[in-house]
């Protein structure tokens, strides 16, 4: 493991979360499916990496880290991305290599799925934000939410209390039931690991009302990219909370100065509504 770690941290650009060996080692490590990383050298030196895992179960191979990570690609130095497609050729075992970024211009794949961000350069503020972004009956609306949610007895909000993800997980499975993330092995396990990783710097926003946990959201600023992650509300009662959370997020990666909001995959209902750009992700298969 020492030696697929040194060529990581050799060959990772490390500008994005998903090629940050700690956080991606998170979600291997109760796994522990045995590793398919693929080397390429020139010279006797390392010039790229395809890392790659092999899931007994599924019977075939996948990034490391599994299914969660995303903007997925070989990780080569300055100067030798021609020689991507020479990874993929040497695949010789069933892989099925999923939400894949920039290799796509260089080997034919098929679209996945759309990730979705926020730019967020050249924003000021806030409300700079919603008035680019939304109409005026929009931005109403989000300052009635707002103030609505701040005039609730004892309302607060509260950053990094980490213990809270406990709550973030509960109310989760609560709103989203079999489909939840947190159903699916070790995630409670990652999770706790994931918000005492001193490495990564977490974004975790509780909100207390009448001094009961309502709502809890989860994000990591990475470089200038604020990774926005699960949450979970009281949506039962406070229906509008997921909303007032989420620009809290949106309005911390402003003052982060943050480049880019990553909302990550899948819409979930708010973020075509919200108007997010969408970013293609591809897969490739083989067998």
């Amino acid at each position: 493991m020492d030696e697929a770690r040194n060529v990581w941290n050799l060959l990772s650009p490390k500008s994005g979360l998903y090629e940050d060996w700690d956080f991606c080692f998170v979600f291997y490590k109760y796994f522990q499916y045995p590793l398919r990383f693929y080397v390429g050298e020139e010279d006797g030196k390392d010039v790229g990496l395809l890392a790659l895992q092999y899931h007994g179960e599924k019977g075939c191979l996948e990034f490391f880290g599994g299914n969660f990570m995303e903007d997925n690609h070989v990780f080569t130095k300055p100067g030798f991305e021609k020689y991507i497609p020479k990874f993929y050729e040497a695949i010789r075992e069933k892989a099925r290599l999923e939400d894949i970024v920039r290799d796509n211009e260089y080997v034919p794949m098929e679209f996945l799925e759309n990730k979705y961000v926020i730019n967020l350069k050249g924003i000021a503020g806030i409300e700079d934000y919603l008035q680019k972004t939304f109409s005026s009956n929009s931005r109403r609306r989000f300052r009635k939410i707002k103030k609505t949610m701040e005039e609730l007895p004892l309302f607060r909000i509260m950053e990094n209390r980490l213990e809270d993800v406990d709550a973030l997980m509960e109310m989760n499975q609560r709103n989203f039931g079999a489909e939840s993330s947190f159903n699916k092995p070790f995630r409670s396990q990652i999770y706790h690991d994931l918000v005492r990783q001193k490495e990564l710097d977490i974004v975790m926003f509780t909100a207390e009302i009448a001094g009961k946990v309502e709502g809890v959201s989860l994000g990591i600023k990475y470089q200038k990219v604020f990774n926005s992650f699960n949450a979970g509300v009281n949506k039962r009662d406070f229906s509008n909370l997921g909303s007032y959370l989420r620009l809290c997020r949106i309005e911390k990666s402003i003052a982060l100065r943050c480049d880019t909001f990553d909302a990550g995959l899948e819409d979930l209902g708010w973020k075509e509504l919200w108007h997010l750009e969408k970013v293609p992700e591809y897969k490739f298969t083989v067998g």
